[in-house]
């Protein structure tokens, strides 16, 4: 009776009351949220990452949605203390938000809506704050795994899928000096690097892999700490 009840509701309706639990949460923690950005570095400092963008179906759409995405992060400092949370910063991804359809992953299935392919932008932005140290309030792995091996642009493990409302990318600044997001999107590579005035020691990230017959286990490492554990379906 109750999953049928959550059935009636409208998807719409949903997504407010998603929406308004997450503003309650955050009046609850009291987050304050980074908004100035500066053209010129911060500090002489840097922690970069690059990652090949593979072509295929929807490739120029995403290029487009990922440039959109990077015109709200390129030069954003965040603040000791303040949280940087993926959504408040690109807002809702749709088409009146300049963003394109491209091919999307959702509830195991493989379709297409408006946002398409921004998941590798969450994931490189994921990927860089493991290795600089940042606090990771939220993150949300993807359910299946799609991918070969050889088709990989960044390892099983490394990825962060963001649903607006639902699933965020929330990255706390623990450390005592502001650092800087600066990025680069070309046709065929992603450039996301980490600015500071400080140096920022680039933790070394294992991610070990444990498989079993409908999927892998993936465990994520850091100086011989588990950070997370997680499970992927296998096509």
């Amino acid at each position: 009776m109750k999953q049928q009840l959550k059935n009636w509701i409208p998807h719409s309706l949903k997504l407010q009351i998603k929406l308004l639990q997450r503003y309650l949460d955050e009046q609850k923690n009291n987050y304050t949220y980074p908004k100035e950005y500066r053209s010129e570095n911060i500090g002489e400092y840097s922690v970069q990452l690059k990652q090949v963008i593979k072509s295929g179906a929807f490739h120029h759409n995403k290029i487009h949605n990922l440039k959109v995405v990077g015109d709200k992060i390129h030069n954003l400092i965040i603040h000791p203390g303040e949280v940087f949370s993926f959504w408040k910063m690109v807002g809702k991804p749709s088409a009146k938000n300049n963003f394109k359809e491209g091919r999307n992953l959702i509830n195991n299935t493989i379709s297409s809506d408006f946002g398409g392919g921004i998941c590798q932008f969450s994931s490189i932005l994921y990927y860089l704050a493991l290795q600089s140290g940042l606090k990771i309030l939220e993150r949300h792995p993807h359910s299946m795994d799609i991918y070969k091996e050889e088709e990989r642009f960044t390892p099983l493990g490394s990825d962060c899928t963001v649903v607006y409302g639902y699933k965020d990318l929330q990255i706390q600044n623990s450390f005592p000096f502001p650092v800087q997001f600066k990025c680069e999107i070309k046709d065929d590579e992603l450039c996301l690097s980490l600015i500071s005035p400080e140096e920022v020691i680039s933790n070394e990230i294992e991610f070990k892999y444990h498989e079993i017959e409908k999927g892998v286990w993936v465990e994520t490492v850091s100086n011989s700490q588990t950070l997370f554990k997680n499970f992927y379906i296998r096509l």
